[in-house]
Parts: structure tokens; sequence; C-alpha cells
């Protein structure tokens, strides 16, 4: 029957780790998408499975039975914990929670995950009393520790790589819940036919050492995964694929070296292999950031050439080489320490012991790798670190006598000065110079000066803003602003280099909030942006919140006359929360009488596919709809979707002292009258639903757009991808105008100009001069008053030209270099506007 009871313990890990995941999900939507509300899901999610370990050793005369009981337990907490996550997302409970601060939000996890992690960990000391014979606790033990791991990645799998897009997130919590239920019957059903268990035995705790040992194994294994997963964020897309791929393999590796460690444990004595296992983890730690600079081409990006099949096995062979030998010493080490620990106290208590000690030092690992080690020293001297401590372990758990202890201690030494502490963090050009750089839980923040341009990067390859766009990023304040009649208290969602957001300060608001996810970011706008952003954080009509933009919105009862959406990256884990219909239900209450939202989309970043799930999301939440433009960029466009809950007519009059009262800092060529405002409109989505097809549409339950992106992606320097970008952007554009006429004869040719000047700028960078002629005097035909001082022609003109050249100029001087083209060209967060 052991095999029948391993095949439940195998269900029992992908119950586990698909709980994991979607608590750090639900949690995310709850408490923000943020470093911190990572690093409390992890420490409750492994205090429970430590406690649960520590009550589980008492030993019990039926121990199947209690297995079957925990599983029932764990099936039923994970129903709670989707009850308790639902509730927490109402605005009440998101005030008291916001109030509250870290520990009424950490209580709050705790509430919805301890019940399942505390069934959970005592069910491998349950299981190991009934199947554990005399002499092969150990051996035993890891066998079942191997078959939970190799479920868990199960878990992974199945979570990471679709099924709540399939089935929905509660539904997912559902098959979790019957997954361990399923488990605890058929457990249930074998009961009577295993042997009962051994009864009270006196309980004998583990040497302190082999504790300690358990405890920082434990601490170095989740704190490493915490900087490979933040060294992997400097060369992937980020998505929920390449995360779980990266996770894939860290576990199938454990659960390998967990069932190599069974077949060694019967040659080899027990604190020898563990010694053992722990320098071979402290060597790959130290050897394997030099393989993964070597492989990447020194931090280059890793793109999509072909699919996401294609590019998961590239992540899969990546982490498998770097990682993985790491990861499969660490599954080495707990089954040779039960087997060290003797059976004094029995199965049970041995297994829950050392299994506590563990689990309790990968709470530490966690919060000291992310909020201690990152910000402190760095990634690359926290892996030498890492190094070391394994090895120092290793010295710990190794025989008195021997060889082991004296090798240790000199690789321990080599480790310390031949480690990768001194290598950069951030791939640069030749012609770029390195500014600032900024670790932090959540990312990588650098500033880096190109020349021409001062740019803000997230990850050594998301752009986020740059000095050189600052007439566009700004716009992409101004526009939304100046189309409230008078708006006096203003949000803007991402703050970046903080350009957009000085359109506030520029226009008279009396408020202007600005919430930015990682303080990183805010304190390089800061410091480097200054000069481009009007010294926006100095102001005192300025509001900086540090923290996830929907859970601030959903939180505080402030009303908003705008709110503004940044460019937030489709494919991003994490980002495609802000683009579903609870994220645009939470912004329209958050509307005052007459106030409007604008999200502005990376239609570079977005396939059609996309583009219609977060128009019938939008339509699904605002009656009035309306589509601008923020450029006319034919490979980079961004435009904005503007939703309002009444119609409001624009007041074109008013516009122009506004315009004129603009500080010359922050002047646009383009919009300079009320003309070249009008350029940018493009029509009323609400009043041409059609255009639109029916499908899905992008909800909390069903993260439609945060699964679909990922798949959609092509990241290869070919441009193999169908943007919606070029001939189908204008066709579907002119399509929308034609269907929703202007309100008078002046936008109605400012309309036809910005058609126009479109089809100039595809003409232009296709190279048919002809063509580009004959629409730049249309243009010029039809707003004859949008016209700068010089020779450049209408503004808008002399806008695309610029973009055309400068982007021949960067597309000559990148020639020949494929990473640097794929991130320029296809991996910025926001638009660069001109490319």
């Amino acid at each position: 029957m052991s095999g029948v009871l391993g095949l439940c313990f195998s269900l029992s890990g992908a119950a586990a780790l698909g709980l994991e995941l979607l608590w750090m999900r639900s949690a995310g939507l709850v408490l923000g998408a943020t470093a911190p509300t990572a690093a409390t899901v992890l420490a409750w999610y492994f205090a429970g499975l430590g406690l649960g370990s520590a009550l589980g050793r008492r030993a019990s005369g039926r121990p199947v039975l209690r297995y079957c009981l925990l599983e029932v337990g764990a099936s039923l907490g994970a129903l709670w914990s989707a009850g308790v996550f639902d509730a927490l997302g109402g605005d009440g409970a998101q005030r008291a929670l916001f109030a509250g601060g870290l520990l009424v939000r950490g209580g709050a996890i705790a509430i919805a995950v301890l019940p399942a992690t505390l069934c959970l960990g005592a069910t491998l000391p349950a299981l190991g009393q009934a199947l554990a014979a005399p002499g092969a606790v150990g051996r035993r033990g890891g066998w079942l520790y191997s078959l939970n791991t190799l479920g868990g990645a199960l878990g992974i799998a199945t979570m990471g790589f679709g099924l709540p897009a399939l089935v929905g997130v509660r539904a997912s919590y559902a098959v979790v819940a019957a997954t361990s239920a399923v488990a605890g019957i058929v457990a249930l059903a074998v009961a009577g036919r295993t042997r009962a268990g051994s009864g009270r035995v006196a309980e004998v705790p583990a040497p302190w050492r082999l504790r300690l040992v358990a405890g920082g194994a434990g601490m170095l294994g989740l704190g490493l995964e915490v900087l490979w997963t933040r060294l992997f964020c400097q060369v992937l897309h980020n998505s929920v694929y390449s995360f779980a791929a990266v996770t894939l393999v860290v576990v199938l590796t454990l659960a390998a070296g967990a069932a190599l460690a069974v077949r060694l444990l019967r040659a080899l004595p027990p604190a020898a292999l563990a010694a053992g296992a722990l320098a071979m983890a402290g060597v790959a730690t130290a050897v394997g950031p030099w393989g993964f600079l070597r492989l990447t081409g020194d931090l280059g990006y890793v793109g999509m050439r072909t699919g996401l099949g294609e590019y998961v096995l590239r992540i899969v062979a990546l982490a498998a080489v770097t990682v993985g030998p790491a990861a499969l010493a660490s599954g080495l080490v707990l089954p040779a320490l039960w087997t060290a620990a003797g059976e004094a106290g029995g199965a049970a208590f041995v297994l829950g012991d050392l299994t506590a000690a563990s689990t309790w030092g990968s709470i530490a690992g966690a919060l000291l790798a992310g909020f201690v080690v990152l910000p402190a020293i760095g990634l690359w001297s926290g892996l030498v670190v890492a190094a070391a401590a394994y090895l120092a372990l290793a010295v710990l758990a190794a025989p008195a006598r021997g060889w082991l202890r004296p090798v240790a201690c000199a690789v321990l030494a080599a480790v310390v000065l031949l480690g990768p502490r001194r290598v950069p963090l951030v791939s640069l050009r030749p012609d770029e110079t390195l500014r600032s750089i900024a670790e932090g839980a959540a990312g990588v923040v650098t500033v880096v000066d190109t020349g021409d341009d001062l740019q803000l990067r997230l990850d050594n390859n998301y752009l986020l803003g740059g000095s050189a766009a600052a007439a566009t990023e700004r716009r992409l304040g101004l526009l939304p602003l100046l189309l409230h009649p008078a708006p006096r208290r203003v949000a803007f969602i991402g703050m970046a280099t903080g350009i957009s957001a000085s359109a506030g300060p520029a226009l008279g608001v009396e408020e202007t909030t600005v919430i930015e996810l990682l303080p990183e970011v805010a304190a390089a706008a800061r410091a480097h942006f200054a000069p481009w952003n009007g010294g926006l954080l100095e102001r005192p009509d300025v509001r900086l919140v540090v923290g996830d933009g929907r859970r601030v919105l959903a939180a505080e009862p402030a009303r908003y006359d705008v709110v503004v959406g940044d460019l937030f990256i489709p494919w991003h884990a994490g980002a495609g929360n802000l683009y579903a219909r609870e994220m645009l239900d939470t912004v329209a209450r958050r509307l005052a009488p007459g106030g409007l939202f604008c999200q502005w989309l990376p239609l570079y970043q977005l396939t059609r596919e996309e583009f219609d799930v977060i128009a019938r999301t939008f339509l699904a939440v605002f009656p009035e709809v309306s589509i601008w433009r923020n450029d006319f960029y034919p490979e980079h466009p961004v435009i904005g979707f503007v939703g309002r809950l009444a119609p409001q007519r624009l007041d074109v009059g008013a516009m122009q002292a506004r315009l004129d009262a603009l500080p010359g800092w922050s002047r646009d060529p383009l919009l300079q009258t009320p003309r070249g405002l009008l350029l940018l409109a493009v029509g009323d989505l609400s009043a041409a639903r059609d255009l639109i097809p029916p499908g899905a549409v992008n909800t909390d339950d069903e993260p439609t757009i945060e699964f679909l992106a990922p798949r959609m992606t092509r990241m290869s320097a070919d441009g193999d991808k169908a943007w919606f970008t070029g001939d189908p952007l204008i066709a579907f554009l002119e399509a929308l105008a034609a269907r929703t006429p202007a309100p008078d004869d002046a936008a109605a040719d400012a309309r036809r100009a910005g058609l126009a000047l479109a089809r100039y700028a595809l003409a232009a960078r296709h190279g048919d001069e002809e063509t580009a002629a004959r629409f730049e005097a249309e243009v010029r035909r039809l707003v004859p008053d949008v016209v700068t001082a010089g020779d450049d022609g209408p503004a808008a003109v002399a806008d695309a030209r610029r973009a055309l050249e400068r982007l021949r100029v960067e597309q000559a001087r990148l020639r020949g270099e494929v990473v640097a083209l794929e991130r320029r060209l296809r991996g910025p967060d926001r638009s660069e506007q001109a490319p």
C-alpha cells in the first residue's frame, strides 16, 4: 500500500504548491502586487508548514487516519482561504487593511493561509510514521519528500501555465481543494490495510547541530530562490510563464536530489552525505552565476523566437544548467539529516522536528534575501555570501575526522576571493554610461546615459522613460488633464521619470497624487529627472504614495477629477490585473462627478486580440469611451482609452487660456492650440461597439491578459509578431472615425488631419515619398494653424519626421546587435516615444 500512499502524497504536494501560487495572486489583488506582499505570503506559508511539522511530531496510534484527516482539513482550508481573500477585496476591508499597517495586513494573510498550511505541514510526519520501517526513516522520508516535491512541480505547472485563465481563479481553488480531498479519501480507503503506528514513544529532539544545519539549509535554499529569481529577471520578459518555468526547474531538481539521497544513503554515512551535499551546493552557487553570464552573453535579453513552448524550454535549459546543480544538492540534505538523527524519538518526531527547523529557516531566508541582502550588499555579493554559508554549513555537518572539513574550508576561502562580486548587473552598450543603480526586493533600477538620452530602466531591459522623449511623455499627462474643464485633484498610477505626472503642476492642478510601485524608481526620478519633471517631488502640491496603484485607489476615499494609468507592459506578471474589470470598477468609484479615466496602451506590445480584450473590458464599465492618440509613430504608437461615466462636451474655447498658461519647461510644440489637441482625437468607441468583436473580458477571476499576452509575444529581432500597429491600426482608427461624427467642422478637420498624418508617417517609414508628400499637404490644408515658426511645417509633421529620423539612426547603430535591438524595440515598459 506504500505506492498508493506515495501517490496521495504527490497529490498533496501538487495542492500545496498550487495553493502557494494562488495565494500569491489573491494576496496581490488584496494587498497590492508588491515585494512586501509576496514576502508576507511566503513567511506565513512556511510558518504554517513549520508549525504543522512541529505539531505533527507526536506519534499517533492510527497515522494513516491522521493523514486522511489532515488532507481533508487542507481541502477545507483551501476553500476557507478563497473566501477570506474574496471578503478582503471589498472597499471597507481595503480601507481597514490600508489604515491598519503591516501588522493588520500580515494578520489578514495569516487568517487566510494558516488553516491549510498547518494541515499540510503535519502530513509528512504522519505518513512517515505509517510507512517508515525500523532503520529506514531517512530513506523512506526521502522517498516521500521526493514524491511530494514532484507533485509540487505538477501544481506549479498547472497553476503557472494557465489553469486560472482556463477555468477561473475560484474554480482553481476548488480544483486544489478537491486534489487534497481525493488524497485524503484514497488514503482512508487503504487505512485499514496498513499497520498501526508504534504509539506513544519518548520524544528525543535531534541534536542542536543537526537542527542548525537543517535550518541553515532551508534558509539558504529559499533565500537563493529569491536571489536567482532576481537574476533571471534581468534577462527574461518576466511573465507568469517565465517565473513558473524557473520555479519548476528548482522544484524538479529538489525532487531529484531527494530521490538520489534514498540511493546514496545505502552506501554513504549520513553525516558525510549531508556535508558533501552542502559543499556541492556551495560550489554550484559560486559557479552558477559565471555560467549564467556566459550563457546569456553578459546579461543579454533572452527573447521569444518562435513561440511560448520554445521560450519556456530555453528558460528551463538555462535554469537547469545554472540553478539546477545547487537545487539538486539541496535536495540531498534533509534525507541525510533525518538518517543522521537516528530513530530514538520515532519516525514522526524525527521527520517533523528537522522539517520544522528547515521550514522556519526558509522564512528567514526569504525575508533576509529580499529586504536585507539585496538592498544592502546586492545580488552578486549575496550569491557569494550564500555560497560561503553553504560551505560553512558543510564544515558544521561534516564528521569530526576525515577530509571533508579541510576541503570545505579551502573551497570556502576560494569562493570568498573569487566570487562574482565585481561583475556589472546591467548590460550596457559601449556608448552608454551607468549613472546610478539601486537593487531592491522588487527589481533593479538603473539610470543610464546614452549620450543623447538619460534613461530610467528596470531590470536591465525595461525602459521606463527618458529625457529625449520628455515632450511626448509629458503629453501622456497633458492630454487627459486638458480633456477635463477644470481638474482640481488628479492621480497618476505609475510614476517612472515623473515627466508625465508633471503635467499636473504645469496646468495648475491643486493636488497631484503620484502612485509608484517601486521606491527605487521614485528615488531615481527625484535625483536624476528633476530638470524634465519640473522638480515634481519637491513641490508642496504633489503627493507621492509608494504602493500598488489599484490598492491605493481602493483603500483611500478620495475622489479625483482625472485618473491617468501609465503604460503597463501587458505580459509582465501581475500587470494584467491593472487591465481587469475590477480595476476599472475601482477607478470609476473614485471619480468625482464629471471625472474621467485615461488608460494609455503600448500598441507595439499588444496584438489585436489583446487590444479587443481590453476594449471590451473598458466598455463593460464606462458608458462613454473615446480613443485618443499620444503620437503618430508608425511602429511604436501609443493610444489612450478615455472613460467617463457620463458624456461631457469638450470646451475648446476655454482650452487656449490653459495652454497659454503652461510654463516654458512643460510646453508641447503640438499642443500650442486646441486644434493641436483635436488632432489627437480619433472617435467615440462606445458609439461603435460593433467594431470590437464579442469575446472574453479581463477579470480577476478570469485573468485573460496575464496568460494571453505572453503567449502572443514574439521577442525576436526579426519582428515576426503582428503587433496592432501600421496599416491594421490605421484601418481600425479610420473606421472608428467614420462611425463617430465630430461635434463641429473644426474638430472634423482636425480629426481628418490626424488620420492623414498617421498615413504620412507610415508612408515615410516605408520610403514612399510621393504618398508621404500628398498626406503632408492634406495636413497643411486641414490645420494650417498648427504650424511651427521654422521650416519644419506643421508641428505634428515635424514630430513624426523627428521620430522617423531617430528610428533610422537607432536602427543603423543597432544593426548586428540583436540583444540590444530586442531590448529597445520590444522590451520597454513605457513607450520610447521617439525610437
